[in-house]
């Protein structure tokens, strides 16, 4: 009921950034904005602090509703085998491989 009135009477908040968590686990999510990836091996400290850096953060609950557009396994390995200097353009790539998806798939399949 809630929602819809919030939605009927346009009084949405946009959410805030969370804050920085601890070097995600391995199986656990990470978002940036509608982008999700799953950590599918240990990353280093440093690796996290770049991550955080880009926007990254920990999911704050175990089970997430929100819509989202899952990265394909690969991403955390090209981020990882990426040299410091070609990691931004990596990155980058993934972001619109992410953007590019979502926006050919239809609203409720996301």
């Amino acid at each position: 009921m809630k929602d819809m009135l919030r939605t009927l009477f346009s009084i949405r908040q946009k959410r805030r950034t969370p804050p920085v968590g601890p070097v995600p686990a391995v199986g656990v999510s990470i978002a940036r904005g509608p982008v999700k990836m799953t950590i599918n091996q240990p990353v280093s400290r440093d690796f996290w602090n770049w991550m955080v850096l880009s926007g990254w953060r920990n999911v704050p609950v175990q089970t997430d509703r929100r819509e989202s557009v899952q990265l394909p396994e690969n991403s955390l390995q090209q981020l990882l085998e990426a040299s410091p200097q070609e990691r931004n353009a990596v990155h980058a790539r993934l972001l619109a491989l992410a953007k590019q998806s979502a926006s050919s798939m239809p609203a409720r399949s996301r």
